[in-house]
């Protein structure tokens, strides 16, 4: 008896890279981009669901954030090539990473609780870790305040304020290749900041 295909699971994979290059009202990509972009996903993409699968714990969520990295990575590939893609891709999971944590952290922020005085946390804080994290926020931070004016704004309303491009284009009256811009050079900036510490 064949058996029913409710009890088959097939292994969720994201979608080939050269399926995400026809982008609306952009020129068809470079075949050649493709092509590239297709052989870095056949070797990076299953190191990076490794990666992403664990620290976020999640298939799913593993499987979005894979997808999330190289359409990315063909954003910018279509932009202009990379001779080493793959640790251009790295630091984009790390960013994924990154805002992935602090979604979570404004989502729980009413869960938190407050200890008084008297009260000791049951587990004593990584001391290593909080400096380590302070010294990441410091870099960040002031790799913020580095950037011009517009790109900052344009950064900080899609980074923190989860604004999509559109929106912001709108709320700025600037077009969505000139919030990719903007988002692209800020990224660039903060990520050469935090490569030099």
């Amino acid at each position: 008896m064949p058996q029913s295909s409710r009890n088959i699971r097939l292994p969720i994979e994201p979608a080939p890279p050269s399926r995400l290059c026809k982008l609306p009202n952009h020129q068809p990509a470079d075949p050649s981009a493709i092509e590239s972009l297709d052989a870095v996903y056949r070797s990076e993409a299953p190191k990076l669901s490794r990666y992403f699968r664990a620290r976020v714990r999640e298939n799913d969520e593993a499987a979005d954030l894979v997808q999330e990295a190289f359409a990315r990575l063909a954003g910018f590939m279509v932009k202009s090539p990379l001779a080493q893609p793959a640790p251009y891709l790295q630091r984009i999971a790390r960013n994924l990473l990154f805002d992935r944590s602090k979604s979570l952290e404004k989502r729980s922020a009413p869960l938190r609780v407050a200890f008084g005085e008297e009260t000791d946390p049951g587990v004593a804080p990584d001391q290593a870790h909080r400096i380590e994290a302070g010294d990441v926020m410091r870099v960040y931070r002031r790799a913020l305040n580095e950037l011009p004016e517009k790109t900052r704004v344009v950064f900080v309303l899609h980074r923190i304020d989860e604004l999509t491009y559109c929106q912001i284009g709108v709320r700025l009256g600037i077009s969505v290749p000139t919030v990719q811009y903007h988002v692209a050079r800020a990224l660039s900036h903060i990520d050469a900041a935090l490569e030099q510490e």
